[in-house]
Formats: C-alpha cells, structure tokens, sequence
C-alpha cells in the first residue's frame, strides 16, 4: 500500500537511457502531473496532496530537471517516450495525465504518439507544439533570455528573468507565488543555456492531430494567462469536439499555484464526470 502524500518517498525510475525522479501516493484511477518549464514537479504541489485523497496520482521531474538525470549531449531523447516508458516502469496502463505549460506540449504530443495510455487529457495554462503566433514568438524570445541570464549570474539570474517574463503578466502574479517559483526556478539547471539539447520533437506537430483527440480534454486557462496560451485555450476549444474549458478569474499563468481551491475544484469534478 502506497504511503500517504504528505510522506510519499520520491524514488528513481530508470526510463529508457536515463533516470526520472517521481512521486506517487493515493489509490485509485492513476493521475499524472507533467510540470512546465523553468521548474520541476514542485508546481503541482496544490494538487499532489489533494488529489491524492481520491486518486493514484504521479508527479516527475522531465528529463533534464529537479531530481531527475541530466540530459546527455549526442544522446537523443523525446520526453514523450520518457512518459511513457515511466508508466510502464511503474506498472500503469492507462492513466489521466496533466500538463502545466510546457508540460501540456509534453502531453499533446505523447498523445499523438501513445493514444492508447490515456483516460484523458487535462492541458492546463497550454501550449501545442505547431503553434504560431506573434504572441508564441515573443514568449519564446523572452525565454531565450533567460539562457543569457545564466551565462551572467547563474541559475537565481535566470529564474529573476523568468519570473519577470512580460509575457507571464508579473504584475498579476500573486506576491507569495511569485516568490515560490523564484525558488522553484533559482533551483533548476538551466542546462539548456549552455549545452546542445538533444531533445527530439514529435512529427507531425500536434496542431495537424487535434481533432484527433479521442478522450475527455479539459483545458484550463486563466484570465491574465499568457496570451499565446489564451489563444491555444481557444483553439483546444474548437478543435477538440471532447473539450470542456475552463478560466480561472483573477489569476495569472501560473493559476494552479495562486487558486488551487478553485483549480483543483474544477480538475477533481471533470475526472469524476460531474
């Protein structure tokens, strides 16, 4: 029997070629919990517990963050197989699976790839790989600064840059979250800024397979949330004949964190059919 979530032990799964730190407490139908990037499983720390009280649920570190093993320059890798390579470590057949950010990405696409591992699909603060916008441009510039940010003063200059993301609407976020991702954030590698990811993406991209999403999709989006994953949100919306959408008033990107009440709300009454 899995111990409760308050003391659930991480452990190391070895996935494929490499080693993924994860979490699991809870019992019954399995939830996984894919993290965004510049941080690592801790995002979901308002739902692991929670959630916990009425599923099997599973949080991870991708490839390359928190606790889990560095990616390794010429070692191609997609973290869409790493999911799935992690549900078979763990014995798990099907499962509903989150995605936070770049986590959602993650999710779409290992859809497209392992349809068949999936209950549902919940895209939260989303983005899909195919998208292209002015408003994806600039969130992806901004990101790229954070890489020079490294190069300058480390990991706590990256995660200041960040956190100061003009496309996150900083002025929006809560005080108290704000200072959780800076930690978060401070925390991660930012290996990316001064090594050459391997990272393989999925082909073709996800915007040319959603209408082919077969299971219950939630999609959650918040009404200061980035403006390339508003528009995203919207075109999960109309492109996905299972989509229920979902806004969380008054918060910003990162509105798992700010208004976990009303988010996990929304998350526990669509993975029981309310």
């Amino acid at each position: 029997m899995k111990q409760s979530a308050t003391d659930a032990p991480g452990r190391l799964a070895q996935v494929n070629d490499t080693s993924l730190y994860y979490e699991r407490a809870g019992a019954g139908e399995t939830l996984v919990l894919v993290h965004g990037g510049g941080g690592d499983r801790r995002y979901w720390d308002g739902q692991f517990a929670e959630m916990a009280r009425d599923f099997d649920v599973v949080r991870y570190d991708l490839r390359g963050y928190g606790k889990s093993s560095a990616a390794v320059e010429g070692q191609p890798y997609r973290h869409e197989d790493d999911l799935a390579g992690l549900l078979d470590s763990l014995g798990i057949d099907q499962a509903h699976i989150a995605g936070f950010s770049l986590g959602c990405q993650i999710v779409v696409d290992t859809y497209t790839v392992y349809p068949e591992r999936f209950r549902s699909l919940i895209a939260v603060g989303p983005y899909v790989s195919g998208h292209v916008s002015a408003a994806a441009t600039r969130l992806f510039d901004e990101y790229g600064q954070c890489g020079a940010a490294f190069a300058e003063s480390g990991s706590r200059g990256a995660a200041e840059r960040f956190v100061n993301m003009p496309a996150f609407n900083p002025e929006r976020i809560d005080p108290a979250v704000r200072e959780r991702i800076l930690a978060i954030a401070s925390d991660h590698s930012w290996w990316w800024a001064n090594h050459h990811d391997p990272m393989q993406t999925v082909v073709p991209v996800a915007t040319e397979k959603l209408a082919d999403l077969a299971v219950p999709v939630l999609i959650v989006s918040a009404q200061y949330d980035v403006d390339v994953c508003r528009e995203v949100a919207d075109l999960l919306e109309a492109n996905t004949a299972t989509g229920v959408r979902v806004d969380i008033p008054g918060a910003s990107h990162f509105m798992l964190m700010e208004n976990p009440v009303e988010f996990n709300r929304a998350l526990r009454g669509f993975l029981r059919g309310d």
